[in-house]
């Protein structure tokens, strides 16, 4: 009596088929049930519900609705690597290559746990931005264009302190040490997968803040030392970013952007790396270096310049020598 036995890779079928020839398996073990890929999504997510970010998981459901459309409703086990390569190739014509790269590195861990490998898949290659940011000139118009704003405080924190948009939601009055001009950061706020926000507690740091802030925002503290100075949404955060930006009539950035500038204030003054990165809260130093340090354009006309002077010298010389 015949018996069929099928699988993606010929080696397994034929294991198998003689595994249940020699009476060591049923046929029916070799048959696996449907589970759709956005199930799969699902289950991977719910298995690491604790130890990832609501921000992350955020993430993981935005790629699930809207990536790959065409294999979320497949049985994952009739997947392969031909069929990710496809979708993959298909969504890099209309997403970024960030975008579609993000997409991967969640759908090859959640088919690996299921026994299924598609490493291998050729993605799109990234094309680094050329994002514009503030230049030391800008900074000085930015905070008188800031002055009486709603979101104030909060705009010079990111950009005089380099916080982060989640750590500026997530400062509350036990923070604030108003004597000694310090902020210490304790948790962050972020937007979960209802797009409300939930607060983490994290691994702690303070940071010195400028006089001229620590009067505005001692002004603002709420009376409940666990209540949230800043009240608005993050959107509203960046949506008086960009109108100050207008107002003063510089360079346009994002909140986010404001921590760039910090980070190349610290650089421009020659701070170290390593009192950059803690005073920051960078733990990884290769992504401090390459994303966020970088050099204000004066700085690099100056460098420039003086390369530029260093071997005119010598062509100088050679031309007073033939």
């Amino acid at each position: 009596k015949r018996v069929s036995v099928t699988d993606e890779d010929p080696k397994i079928a034929q294991a198998k088929a003689m595994a249940i020839q020699a009476g060591l398996m049923k046929k029916e073990e070799t048959r696996k049930e449907f589970l759709s890929l956005e199930d799969a999504i699902d289950d991977y997510i719910e298995s690491k519900s604790n130890v990832l970010s609501p921000s992350t998981i955020r993430g993981y459901d935005t790629i699930k609705r809207n990536q790959f459309k065409s294999l979320m409703k497949r049985n994952v086990y009739t997947l392969s690597k031909k069929d990710i390569q496809e979708a993959v190739n298909q969504g890099a014509k209309t997403c970024a290559p960030k975008t579609i790269s993000n997409a991967y590195g969640l759908i090859r861990p959640v088919l690996k746990e299921l026994g299924i490998d598609v490493f291998g898949v050729r993605l799109p290659q990234k094309i680094k931005p050329n994002k514009k940011y503030l230049q030391p000139e800008d900074l000085g118009q930015l905070i008188k264009a800031v002055e009486g704003d709603l979101c104030e405080v909060a705009i010079l924190l990111a950009m005089c302190l380099g916080l982060r948009t989640s750590e500026i939601m997530g400062l509350c009055p036990d923070c604030v040490d108003v004597k000694a001009g310090t902020i210490t950061i304790r948790r962050t706020v972020v937007p979960d997968r209802n797009n409300k926000g939930a607060k983490n507690e994290i691994s702690q740091r303070t940071v010195a803040c400028p006089a001229f802030i620590m009067e505005r925002l001692a002004v603002i503290l709420p009376s409940d030392p666990a209540a949230n100075i800043f009240r608005f949404h993050r959107s509203t955060l960046l949506r008086h970013v960009h109108k100050a930006c207008t107002r003063a009539g510089i360079t346009d950035t994002t909140t986010h952007g404001l921590r760039h500038t910090n980070a190349a204030v610290m650089k421009s003054l020659g701070i170290a790396d390593h009192v950059a990165m803690e005073r920051g809260g960078w733990s990884d130093e290769n992504t401090y270096k390459k994303t966020y340090s970088y050099v204000f354009e004066s700085a690099a006309k100056d460098a420039d310049t003086k390369i530029s002077s260093y071997f005119e010298n010598f062509s100088h010389d050679y031309a007073h020598r033939k």
